[in-house]
Parts: structure tokens; C-alpha cells; sequence
């Protein structure tokens, strides 16, 4: 048998002409309002049964639940423990949040502290307060309460029926007390703007200019231009229907002149005005043809105290009957929604308003003794900022776009999440976000972005910041040269020194090289090593802080070295009385057709003195040395040096042997080795002799010189690698005459 439930009628505190404002409970804009707090469910009503609906909890698991219910069981096992214990709960999404193609802009919970028994309430009105007061006088203090008036939870909620600030406007309210033998009389009171209760002084303090309250204002065609503080007042006597009114704070004169003085507003009537003095008072609102349907409300009442036992929340509640419980009981749970937009009262409907910015900043619950509206107030929950303007205020990085990094991003931080953002260059043009919100832009180009925070469809931006995104594209400096050292290709890349220029993200951070060659060779590392493959090599050299790059390429051919196979000829000699014999092994012997012997004075070119012919060119044959004796040694100097003729006709040189003229002690100089710390030289002398070695690069400019100090022997120097990975040129000087010189690679 469907169960008798209790029709919500504006019955006595509203004319007969109200009476069918408000249904029998529902289905509202998504939410229901049916005295019951589970989603997806209506338990009391015309239509009742599993219906997808929000509602205040979801202990099945599904629906949206408009409370937040984070700590719940921590704040059930306060409760079940007798503690008499006060807190709140927002809504369990950010404000403005679209949710089922609904905005819901706020919510709010609160447990009351109790008055029954020994437990006394740190909430209640110590003073004969009343509404219509200037609220900056009422005081509070630590007291009992009847059970009719003791406050346990109450709920708010306001939403738009669709994702605009444009469309229907609905606010829904729950309250309920510890005792549900009695009538019971609650005021849902909302502040336009800010209202606060101090805890340590028991005191209130409103912001409002008019009598502690912000009063609404009309103009002469009846269109509210200022919104201002508003009641929902509830009356409920068990076994029967409770009872609405809402009331408006204006001031008398308001009151007089667009009630019965001619003027009128736009969408409502206004009924009875209740004043306690100054001039302001609350005026109540009716329809104006009594046909508009308000919205619905209902008490979880039948007649049968089992079936009206109903879901409480998930932290439980408590009732004059059993203490805590997991159920209101019969009567216990008032829900009421109502439709502000059908009233008149929502600011989207008027042209005068702006339905951007909130209605309200703080919502104070309170119980009254009687029915009266001016009945003395009894207990209340501390007030709670409700609607307020939420910050957008928001933290902007933005990447910088780099070679290796495109696009970049701009990423918004600190972001509230119902909020949405919108793009533009600085010249104006639009860009979309990249994600839903538009809270991220990804971008390809460098520039200034302007980005603008809105809270709700329709609305203006309240935040707007612009960002710089700036671009990384400096390059490295690329370069690439080949050496030949034991019969192996020495690769150089660089260049880190050119590459570590200023710019306005800092210098290098150091460079990564890949290099790429014939027979597939492959390099990570700056100055690799290879065997003797010909061919081009390419390097491409990367920079760490931003991945670009540059690239560069240098062929490596055997003719290019054939003039720096200076080891490859080991070339000796000595003086025998008047002449001078030299000797030398050929590494390459089977590839060189014949030698001539070149000869100069350290001064003039070097210039063929004899030509020795190969006997095993083009065959696997070796000789043990080759022989060339100078038999017309220069008075002076005598530098030597033997030129190889290929078999393909090419030419490359062994390193220079250099002797004092005929009768002088012996100077021989060679050239041992080539090494990454350079150039080692071997010298031979009969007597002691003092020199000077220097290097310099290809264009002579002298890089380093030292002084030398040759004993009687052989006395090997070392020439530091000053300019690596270049081409360079060493000589030795002896008792101020050049005695020899040689261009070489350092490694």
C-alpha cells in the first residue's frame, strides 16, 4: 500500500492564494527532494521508488552526492562515543562545478553541537534576539535547548538547472532537531554579504549597511537593481504539514511604496512585513497569480514510524529517543526546494542585475520558540560562507620552446577546477586549450599569451595575466677534422669552446657528438677513433640545454695524408769524415715506386740531391735499409729528408734528419711520435748546444715557445699539444739557426 505522505502547504503564514506553490516533494532540476538523503532513490512523495536522482549522500556507491563525505568514519566514531562534537562539510565539488550538464554553485553541511541531557549547546541564543534585529547585538553563550529547537544537522544546496548562470535558479534545504515530539520552527537565513559568529566572544558581526543587514532594492518599473538578505522560515508540527515562507529584507519605505503605494516588483507580490524597529524589516513574497509552482517540500512522515525511519548519513546522527543513529526517525528530516527564478527573485532575470556575481556570502541556520516570525530565537549553527566569490587566482609557467621540446606547454597551477580559461595572443586572436578546461596551451611559437579565468558560462573573466613564452633555438657550433697517426683515421669534433657563447637562457651546458662514416660507422663520442676507411665522415653535434644542433661533414682520403706519413719512412744517418750517409726503412715499401733525397741549408727550399730507386715496388719483397751518401755535405747546415713516389704517383715524406755543416759536432733531429700531448722530437749531439722550440698554426702565428737545453747525446723534448685537432707546425732552433721543422697533426 502506497504510504499517506504529508503534502507540504503554505498554509497560515502564507495567503490562501499561495497554497499550491509548492508540490508534494519531487524531482527538481536533477536533485530530490523526497525527506530522504540517498541519491538515485525518492522514499516519500507522489512518485517515489529508484529513479536517478542527486541527493545529499550516496551510500550505495552511485549517484552524485552533493556532501563531501571525506573522514566519515572518524566523525561516526566522535559521534557513536557520545561526543558532543560540531563540524562541517562543503560540497563534495568545487564550486560551480557542471555536473550532469548542471551548475552546482555551492553546498554546505553542519553537525551541531547537542543540548540534550547533560550536554550542553556552545550555539544558542543567550538574549531575547529575533529576526528582524540588527543581527551585530544578538549574544550567544553555552546553554540547553528544548529538543524541538535543538538544531543536529542541516543542508543547503543551490544549483542552476542547466550549465548557464541563465538558467532556473534552485536553492534546497534540509533541517533537523534532536526532537521530533513538538512543532518546531526553523529560519534558513542567507546574507548577501558577509556575516561571522566569534567563538571566543560570543558575538556576531554583520557587514551589512542596513540595521546589520543588506536590504533590496527596486526601480521604478519594479526590477530589483540590488539584491540583499533573504529567509526561508520553516514551521513543521508532527502529524501534520510543515509550512514555508520566504521573506525579503527591505526597508519600510520600500515596503509601503511597492506594496500599496503605487509601485509594484516585476515578478512577485509582496504579503506581510515584520519590523523590530529601525526602519527595516523582512517582507514576505508571494506569487503574483498564485499559479507559479515554487518548487516542493516534504517531511519523512506516513503515520508508520518504521517505514518513515530513513537513511541519515554516513557518520550517523542523533535523536531524543535512542542518542546516535544511523536513521532519522518519523519526522525528524524537513527537506524543502524551492525555484528562486519562478519567485522573482533570481538576478539573471533581471537586466538591472548582474547574475555573475553571487547572491549571498554566508548562510546562518536557527530555530525560533513559536510560529511567529518574531519569535524568540533559540538555538543556532554557526554561520558558513555560502556562494561567495571563489578566487580563480591561478599560477602560469610556461615552458620555453626549444628544439627538443615542440610544441611547449603553458600549464595553469593552483587552478579552481569549475572555472574556465580561455586564450588569445596578443594581437587577439583566439587559441584552444589542450585539455578541457583550457588550463593547459600548447604552443609552437614564441610570443606573449594572454589568458582569462571565468567562472561560470556567460560570466566575465574575474582573472587575467599574460605569459611570456620565450624560444631556445641557439645553435651550436659544429666542426670535424681527420688526422692519420699509426696507421689509424683520428677523428676531431668539436666545437665546445665556439659553442659556449652568451645567450639569454646562459651558456652551454655541454655537447653531445654523433658521428657517421663509411661501412657503417658509428660514433658517440667526441674524437673517435678508426681503421683506414676512406670516405666522408658527418658529425652532427647537439646541444644539451635546448637539443639543437649542427651538423658538418669532412671527407677523409687517403691523399690527404699521404703527405703526413711521416713514420712510415725512418730515416737515420751519420757522419763519416767529409760525407754524410743516410739511411732509411720504408713501412710501405711494397706501395712506393722510388725515394729522392732532398736536401736544404734550414734557409732555402729543399732541393733533390739523388733518387733511389724501389727493387720491390708492386711485390711483397722487403729490403733491410735504403743507402744515400752525401758526398758534398753544405759548410753549414744540412737538413735531410727523403720524398716517396707511390706507385699512383703520389708523394709523402719522412721526417727531417738535420747535422751540422762538415767538421761541426753531429745534430741529428727526429721525430719519434705524435701523441695526444704531443709532439716528441729526438736529438742528437757531440756537444752541448742550447735551443728554442716553437710551434705555430698554419697562418704563423706562434702558439708556444720554450727554451731547450740539448746534452752531449741524445736528448728527447717533448712539444705540448697547445692547438689540438689542428694542423700545426713544429721547429727547433740551435744557437739561433733553424735546424728543423715539420708540419704535423696533433691528435
Amino acid at each position: 500500500m502506497k504510504p499517506c505522505v504529508a503534502t507540504l502547504l503554505l498554509a497560515g503564514l502564507i495567503p490562501l492564494s499561495s497554497l499550491a506553490q509548492l508540490t508534494n516533494g519531487g524531482l527538481y532540476a536533477g536533485f530530490g527532494v523526497d525527506a530522504d538523503t540517498r541519491t538515485n532513490n525518492l522514499k516519500f512523495g507522489d512518485v517515489t521508488g529508484d529513479i536517478y536522482s542527486d541527493d545529499w549522500f550516496a551510500p550505495s556507491g552511485h549517484g552524485n552526492n552533493i556532501i563531501d563525505t571525506s573522514n566519515w568514519a572518524a566523525y561516526k566514531a566522535l559521534l557513536q562515543a557520545n561526543t558532543n562534537y560540531s563540524f562541517t562539510k562543503r560540497m563534495s565539488q568545487p564550486m560551480y562545478a557542471r555536473i550532469d550538464s548542471r551548475l552546482w554553485l555551492d553546498a554546505v553541511y553542519a553537525r551541531d553541537f547537542s543540548a540534550a541531557a547533560s550536554l550542553k549547546d556552545s550555539t544558542v541564543f543567550s538574549i531575547a534576539a529575533k529576526n528582524g534585529d540588527n543581527p551585530n547585538v544578538w549574544q550567544a553563550g553555552v546553554a540547553s535547548a528544548p529538543t524541538k529547537n535543538d538544531l543536529v544537522d542541516v543542508y543547503a544546496h543551490m544549483r542552476r538547472n542547466g550549465s548557464s548562470v541563465h538558467d532556473s535558479l534552485w536553492f534546497y534545504t534540509g533541517i533537523v532537531a534532536f526532537g521530533n515530539a513538538a512543532n518546531s520552527y526553523y529560519d534558513v537565513e542567507l546574507y548577501k554579504n558577509n556575516f561571522g559568529y566569534n567563538s571566543v566572544t560570543k558575538t556576531f558581526t554583520s557587514a551589512g549597511t542596513a540595521g546589520g543587514h543588506s536590504e533590496w532594492l527596486f526601480d521604478a518599473a519594479g526590477n530589483i537593481t540590488q539584491t540583499g538578505d533573504m529567509i526561508v522560515a520553516v514551521s513543521f508540527a508532527p502529524g501534520s504539514t510543515p509550512v514555508i515562507e520566504v521573506r525579503l529584507w527591505v526597508s519600510q519605505t520600500t515596503y509601503t511604496n511597492y506594496s500599496s503605494g503605487g509601485l509594484a516588483p516585476a515578478y512577485f507580490k509582496f504579503n506581510s512585513y515584520s519590523s523590530t524597529g529601525g526602519g527595516y524589516g523582512y517582507a514576505s513574497v508571494v506569487s503574483k497569480t498564485g499559479a507559479t509552482a515554487f518548487g516542493g517540500g516534504i517531511a519523512n512522515y506516513t503515520g508508520d514510524p518504521a517505514f518513515d525511519s530513513t537513511y541519515a548519513s554516513p557518520w550517523g546522527t542523533s535523536n531524543a529517543g535512542s542518542g546516535w543513529s544511523p536513521y532519522y526517525v518519523s519526522s525528524q528530516f524537513i527537506e524543502v526546494g524551492i525555484n528562486l527564478t519562478r519567485i522573482g527573485v533570481d538576478p539573471s532575470t533581471y537586466s538591472t542585475l548582474d547574475a555573475c556575481q553571487p547572491m549571498f556570502s554566508d548562510i546562518f541556520f536557527k530555530s525560533r520558540s513559536s510560529s511567529s516570525f518574531t519569535a524568540n530565537l533559540q538555538d543556532f549553527v554557526a554561520p558558513m560562507s555560502f556562494l561567495r566569490s571563489s578566487s580563480l587566482a591561478f599560477t602560469g609557467k610556461a615552458d620555453t620552446i626549444r628544439c627538443n621540446h615542440q610544441p611547449a606547454s603553458i600549464q595553469l597551477t593552483n587552478i579552481t577546477q569549475s572555472a574556465t580559461y580561455n586564450w588569445k595572443t596578443l594581437s587577439g586572436g583566439p587559441i584552444s586549450g589542450a585539455n578541457a578546461d583550457s588550463s593547459q596551451l600548447n604552443i609552437t611559437k614564441p610570443g606573449t599569451y594572454v589568458v582569462s579565468a571565468y567562472p561560470l558560462s556567460g560570466c566575465p573573466a574575474t582573472e587575467v595575466d599574460t605569459i611570456v613564452v620565450p624560444i631556445d633555438t641557439f645553435p651550436p657550433v659544429a666542426s670535424a677534422n681527420a688526422g692519420m697517426f699509426s696507421g689509424h683515421i683520428y677523428l676531431y669534433g668539436g666545437d665546445a669552446i665556439a659553442s659556449n657563447y652568451p645567450t639569454p637562457f646562459g651558456g652551454s651546458q655541454g655537447l653531445t657528438y654523433n658521428w657517421t662514416g663509411p661501412n657503417s660507422f658509428t660514433s658517440s663520442v667526441q674524437n673517435p677513433v678508426n681503421d683506414t676507411v676512406w670516405g666522408t665522415y658527418h658529425l652532427t653535434v647537439t646541444e644539451k640545454r635546448n637539443g639543437c644542433t649542427d651538423t658538418v661533414s669532412t671527407p677523409v682520403l687517403s691523399s690527404m695524408f699521404i703527405t703526413l706519413l711521416a713514420d712510415s719512412l725512418q730515416l737515420d744517418g751519420t757522419v763519416r769524415g767529409q760525407v754524410i750517409d743516410l739511411r732509411w726503412k720504408d713501412a710501405n715499401e711494397s706501395f712506393d715506386r722510388s725515394f729522392a733525397v732532398e736536401r736544404s741549408d734550414g734557409v732555402n727550399n729543399f732541393q733533390a740531391i739523388g733518387t733511389v730507386v724501389n727493387p720491390n715496388a708492386g711485390s711483397d719483397g722487403a729490403s733491410d735499409w735504403f743507402t744515400f751518401t752525401d758526398t758534398h755535405p753544405q759548410p753549414v747546415n744540412n737538413l735531410y729528408r727523403i720524398k716517396a713516389i707511390t706507385l699512383d704517383g703520389r708523394i709523402y715524406y719522412s721526417q727531417i734528419l738535420s747535422f751540422d755543416g762538415a767538421g761541426s759536432p753531429l745534430l741529428a733531429v727526429s721525430l719519434v711520435s705524435v701523441q695526444p700531448s704531443g709532439a716528441v722530437l729526438s736529438v742528437r749531439t757531440e756537444v752541448p748546444h742550447d735551443g728554442v722550440l716553437a710551434e705555430y698554426n698554419t697562418a704563423g702565428q706562434l702558439l708556444s715557445k720554450k727554451n731547450v737545453s740539448l746534452a752531449q747525446g741524445v736528448t728527447t723534448i717533448e712539444a705540448p699539444a697547445v692547438n689540438r685537432h689542428s694542423v700545426n707546425v713544429i721547429a727547433l732552433f740551435v744557437d739561433g739557426r733553424l735546424t728543423w721543422c715539420q708540419k704535423i697533426i696533433m691528435p
